[in-house]
C-alpha cells in the first residue's frame, strides 16, 4: 500500500519539471524570496493508505496538483522519490519559506499529508550548490545518487564544508544541502548512478573511517537538468 505514495511522488517529478522549463518568475519579486528561509523536507512513510481504489487516485491527483501549484507560486524548487531500503523516506522536497508553520501550510491541501499517509520531515537548510529548478527537459526523469551523512562532531565541523567543497569543485557533486537541524547533516548529490568515483571520494569524509558519522548512498530520481 505505501508503494502509491512513492508512485505518487515519482509522478509528480515531470509535472515539475515541465512547470521547471517555464519562465522563471522570481525576479518580480526578489526582496520576499530573499527574505525566506530555504527547507529541506524529506517525505516519510506514515500511516497505511486506504483499500479504496477511487480515494488513493483522488489522494494521488490532489497530491501532484498541490505540488504543481506550489512550484507555479515559487515556493517550491525541487522534488522526487528516493530509493530507501527501509522504506522510510520516501522522496526529497526543497521550499521555502519564512517559519516551519508557513511550510506546513503548503501542504494543507495534500490530503497525502493531512492524513497522514506521508509526514514531512522538514529542516532548515544552507544551500551550498542548488538543485536545479529551471532550464529542465519536461521530458524525462533521470536516476541519480542522493548522499546522506549524519550530523558531523565537534572537531569535524571545520573540515567538513571544507572537504565537501572540493568534491563540488571537482564535479563529484552536482548539489549540496547542510541541514541546521536534526541527525542528518549534510545531504549531497551526484549525478548518474556509477558509485565508483563517488565512493572513493567520500571515503575520506571527515570522520567516517573510524565511525564518528555515517553515510548512506540511495537512488534518487529527478527530473532531467536538476542536476547538472
Amino acid at each position: 500500500m505505501q508503494r502509491r505514495s512513492l508512485i505518487a511522488t515519482a509522478a509528480a517529478v515531470p509535472a515539475l519539471s515541465a512547470l521547471a522549463a517555464l519562465p522563471a518568475r522570481a525576479q518580480t519579486r526578489p526582496s520576499m524570496i530573499a527574505a525566506e528561509q530555504y527547507w529541506f523536507i524529506f517525505l516519510e512513510t506514515g500511516k497505511p493508505v486506504p483499500d479504496d481504489k477511487a480515494a488513493v487516485a483522488a489522494m494521488q491527483t490532489g497530491h501532484l496538483e498541490n505540488f504543481k501549484r506550489l512550484f507555479a507560486d515559487e515556493k517550491l524548487f525541487a522534488a522526487g522519490p528516493m530509493r530507501d531500503p527501509l522504506k522510510q523516506k520516501r522522496g526529497i522536497v526543497v521550499v521555502k519559506a519564512p517559519n516551519r508553520q508557513i511550510l506546513l501550510s503548503y501542504f494543507e491541501p495534500d490530503q497525502y499529508i493531512r492524513e497522514g499517509y506521508m509526514v514531512v520531515n522538514a529542516q532548515p537548510a544552507t544551500v551550498h550548490q542548488a538543485l536545479h529548478h529551471t532550464g529542465i527537459d519536461p521530458n524525462g526523469i533521470e536516476e541519480n545518487r542522493i548522499v546522506l551523512f549524519t550530523r558531523a562532531e565537534a572537531k569535524d565541523k571545520d573540515a567538513v564544508p571544507i572537504f565537501l567543497q572540493r568534491a563540488l569543485d571537482e564535479g563529484v557533486i552536482g548539489a549540496w544541502y547542510s541541514l541546521e537541524e536534526g541527525p542528518i547533516g549534510e545531504v549531497v548529490f551526484s549525478r548518474g548512478t556509477d558509485e565508483t568515483a563517488l565512493r572513493k571520494t567520500m571515503a575520506e569524509y571527515p570522520g567516517l573511517s573510524d565511525q564518528r558519522v555515517t553515510m548512506k548512498i540511495w537512488g534518487q530520481w529527478l527530473g532531467k537538468g536538476v542536476l547538472r
